[in-house]
């Protein structure tokens, strides 16, 4: 007869809730009677698959969930992100699933899908999820991460981008370049990176002492495509003939949409309206101007993600935690430096932090 988690429980002096506790990979057991748990089933040849939930297997899956696929997209950004979990899996010997989940369609169906998968852990791409949209998953028994997004009333490990801090030193460069009407391009779109950046962007914008700032009526909405970002900065530039000096986008991809839609309308590029980006994608370097932008390590928050997921499989881990990585500006030819070339002689660029 094959051992239960009554007799592990009984040879470790510990409560069958406890060994229960550490094959579901849930908090609240120390590390030392983790560890202890799982050397004593691997002697006694307990099956993990005797505790409902939990299954056989060396499969990771990577769930991008679409709730309307006007951010995650067929872009360089998500297939770098791919890309890293990819690597990742394979170097530490699980094999990798990929599927959708799609926020508009029948949830349930969906998740039986997935649940039949016998996945060992699932990674989910949650750019596009809000709070609610983590139900269906909550009671698929298996460790979830959480990549390029999170929760505060969710209890999952995520890997993010420090979105706030990345548009504050985006913008810190405009000014430090001499810049003090900045602007900013907002996507239509909501989701969390979004607003961190607007936060972002506001803490530095705020923080500037000149009598003509008002940060509230610079902030441009637009659509997420590069034709759409277009189409509405060309009809914002219609109605407005006096610009910032400089502009922080959202993503490239706005950026790239409303540079198009200045040097169409006469503007010289970084000479009268500067521009920087976000994310970093290859098109920033085929394009004149070169974009300036905010590089985003994608392929180590995949990586960085399956590591820690890795070790909630292996049961190596009980925290909570959010990893967030930190985007490094590339200076390219798309921010013109006033305070250099002194257009601005009294503009004073602030120290460096």
């Amino acid at each position: 007869m094959s051992a239960t988690a009554k007799d592990i429980a009984r040879l470790l002096g510990v409560s069958p809730a406890t060994v229960s506790l550490v094959f579901r990979n849930k908090p609240g057991v120390s590390d030392a009677v983790r560890e202890k748990v799982i050397a004593t089933a691997q002697e006694v040849g307990f099956e993990y698959s005797a505790i409902p939930g939990q299954r056989h297997s060396n499969t990771i899956q990577f769930i991008i969930y679409k709730r309307h696929g006007k951010v995650v997209s067929s872009t360089s950004f998500f297939d770098r992100l791919t890309q890293g979990v990819s690597d990742k899996v394979h170097q530490l010997g699980y094999q990798l699933s990929i599927a959708y989940f799609y926020g508009t369609e029948n949830s349930s169906e969906q998740l039986r899908t997935i649940a039949s998968s016998k996945c060992a852990g699932i990674i989910l791409l949650a750019t596009e999820m809000k709070s609610s949209d983590m139900e269906p998953f909550q009671n698929l028994h298996v460790p979830v991460v959480l990549l390029d997004n999170w929760f505060p009333n969710k209890r999952y490990d995520a890997v993010v981008i420090d979105n706030t801090y990345a548009a504050w030193r985006a913008v810190h460069h405009l000014i430090r370049s001499g810049h003090t009407r900045i602007g900013y391009l907002h996507s239509k779109v909501e989701i969390r990176n979004f607003r961190e950046r607007r936060d972002g962007y506001l803490n530095a914008v705020n923080a500037l002492k000149d009598a003509d700032n008002d940060s509230s009526k610079r902030i441009i909405s637009l659509g997420t495509t590069t034709e759409s970002a277009f189409e509405d900065m060309m009809a914002y530039l219609a109605t407005n003939p006096v610009l910032p000096t400089a502009f922080f986008a959202d993503n490239d991809i706005i950026a790239l949409g409303c540079m198009r839609a200045l040097l169409k309308s006469g503007y010289c590029v970084p000479e009268e309206v500067s521009m920087i980006g976000f994310d970093d994608m290859p098109i920033c370097q085929m394009i004149d101007p070169q974009l300036t932008t905010m590089a985003v390590p994608n392929d180590r928050m995949g990586a960085l993600a399956v590591e820690r997921l890795d070790k909630r499989i292996r049961g190596k881990t009980a925290e909570i935690v959010r990893i967030a990585v930190f985007p490094e500006i590339v200076k390219r030819a798309s921010v013109y430096n006033r305070a250099a070339n002194a257009a601005e002689p009294n503009a004073q660029p602030p120290k460096e932090d």
